[in-house]
């Protein structure tokens, strides 16, 4: 009886230091932290995207760092949200200065950028530009997905896409999904945008 005491005891005191060990390496703040009703996809794993949903007023202002490869999401002078974005590539950078989203579509697709696919629907030739890419014979274009559309200058926009945080892009700022549903939502048409290095 003694010894299944003793037994016992040491798999407790395991487990207890099993819980302690792990509460000091947990982070801090993770995305999971500030949890949004349609957020229903995974952050990037380092925690970098949140959002905020306790704050409230305020005109929407986003800044978009090229540098920091982040977008900020305020409302007046409160910081609602932070996601990692790509941006554009050398020969293709996204422009610096103050915007305005002067368009916004829930289901784009680019008329530059995307797939030619055969009658079936099957990719013959991927990732092309029109201007550049002759169309294969038997096949029509089918533009790249930019779900979450949001217009800032000319051809360069907020949309759905990959994001790696780092520069990837044609010269659009791609959010991860789930972001971009949510910056989306949250900013009307005319809100600011700011771009910065």
């Amino acid at each position: 009886m003694q010894r299944c005491s003793s037994w016992l005891n040491k798999i407790l005191l395991g487990s207890s230091l099993l819980f302690a060990a792990a509460a000091t390496i947990a982070p801090v703040a993770q995305a999971g932290d500030y949890p949004h009703p349609y957020q229903q996809h995974r952050s990037m794993t380092d925690g970098s995207a949140w959002w905020r949903r306790d704050v409230y007023g305020g005109a929407a202002h986003i800044i978009i760092d090229l540098s920091e490869q982040r977008a900020y999401f305020y409302k007046g002078d409160q910081l609602a949200g932070i996601s990692p974005i790509s941006t554009g590539v050398a020969g293709n950078r996204t422009p610096t200065g103050s915007f305005r989203v002067s368009e916004k579509e829930l289901f784009h697709r680019s008329n530059l950028y995307g797939h030619y696919v055969d009658r079936a629907g099957f990719v013959r030739k991927s990732s092309v530009d029109v201007r550049v890419h002759k169309r294969p014979a038997g096949t029509v274009f089918r533009g790249a997905s930019m779900d979450f559309f949001m217009r800032i200058n000319g051809a360069v926009s907020m949309h759905a896409g990959k994001v790696t945080g780092r520069p990837e892009s044609h010269g659009c700022i791609r959010l991860p999904w789930h972001m971009a549903k949510i910056f989306y939502e949250n900013a009307p048409m005319g809100t600011k945008v700011t771009v910065r290095h």
